[in-house]
């Protein structure tokens, strides 16, 4: 079966190279035999990965000559699938423009297409200007899209629109192979937020004191690594130390899947969120008491939610069972969700 992946991003994000890979697991658990063609802005990025990588960087000119030829054949192929992510808002002129650049021709010709369609669970809108209300046209024609947050749902209001948890909840992989002993230093994981750092998040690094970082994301256009030196921290985590550490740590992240990654590694996370996807995945893993907005948050709150995670057993049990309840039914969703791939495919 012939599958094309639209609206890759990055794998040096690794959120988004997160959304990617979860992507195509559960491609590959519910259907037999997938071919996989993937459409990528960064494709570079993608080397190794069992596809066809395809080149969709965009240009003044317009789409690159492999995407037109991709587009073009979209009928072709057996299904088509939106990657999950945050990709299709337009919030102001800027961003809208961006998002047709990118986006516009994979989403447009995906909502044209007579075969069968899915996207999986992603945030959508705001729809504002002439790029926002085109946008939700080519959105709602789709056959079918999973979305990640009630707003997302209020704002697309379209019968064919579907709550679904993110791909990183659903994750097949959470079980943690850590010991149940808790490193005494958090991490703090931060990002530019619309072209700077929220103030609050290094107020709250230096109430905490020694902390070490981590650093999601590396290369253009969403690099932490500038944001990432105003912390001042003891050390920097890498990631195969925070993936597969043998001691779990108390981390604060700012991005949702540097949360929703430490969180299926095993660490107790605080996460505070600069979109809705953040709120809706936290409820979806019942911790909605440990997600903050990043922009006015409490920043004595935070700093008592670190220090109770590191300080506090029974804090700790109630988390850990918060958790374990909400993967059970995120199992239940992920099988769900599965069923709605072999559906349409066979459709």
């Amino acid at each position: 079966m012939r599958v094309l992946l639209l609206h890759g991003y990055s794998a040096s994000n690794a959120g988004d190279g997160l959304l990617v890979t979860e992507s195509l697991a559960l491609l590959k658990e519910a259907l037999d035999d997938p071919i996989f063609t993937i459409v990528a802005l960064h494709p570079a990025t993608f080397a190794g990965i069992d596809a066809t990588v395809v080149d969709a960087t965009p240009s003044l000119r317009g789409s690159t000559p492999e995407l037109r030829a991709v587009l073009r054949e979209i009928d072709s192929f057996d299904l088509v699938v939106g990657v999950g992510g945050g990709y299709l808002r337009a919030g102001t002129l800027n961003e809208g423009v961006k998002t047709a650049l990118a986006h516009g021709a994979q989403l447009r010709a995906a909502a044209r297409r007579t075969g069968p369609t899915i996207y999986l669970p992603q945030s959508v809108g705001p729809f504002r200007g002439a790029a926002g209300i085109w946008l939700r046209r080519q959105i709602i024609r789709l056959p079918e899209i999973h979305l990640r947050d009630d707003r997302s749902i209020k704002e697309l209001s379209s019968p064919r629109a579907i709550r679904s948890p993110d791909l990183a909840v659903m994750a097949s992989d959470t079980a943690s192979r850590m010991s149940e002993s808790v490193d005494p230093t958090p991490i703090i994981s931060i990002r530019s937020v619309h072209g700077r750092v929220p103030p609050r998040t290094l107020e709250l690094a230096s109430r905490l004191g020694v902390h070490d970082a981590y650093i999601q994301s590396r290369g253009r256009g969403n690099d932490d690594v500038a944001a990432t030196s105003l912390l001042r921290p003891r050390r920097l985590v890498s990631r195969e130390e925070l993936m597969g550490g043998e001691r779990r740590r108390v981390i604060v992240a700012v991005r949702l899947h540097a949360a929703l990654m430490a969180l299926n590694a095993g660490h107790y996370v605080v996460h505070l969120a600069y979109e809705r996807k953040g709120f809706g995945a936290y409820e979806d893993l019942g911790l909605s008491g440990y997600v903050f907005n990043v922009n006015d948050f409490n920043v004595s709150a935070i700093q008592e939610r670190v220090l109770e995670l590191l300080e506090n057993v029974e804090v700790r049990d109630v988390y850990d069972r918060a958790l374990t309840g909400a993967r059970e039914a995120a199992s239940n969703s992920r099988k769900a969700l599965a069923a709605a791939i072999r559906e349409r495919a066979s459709g």
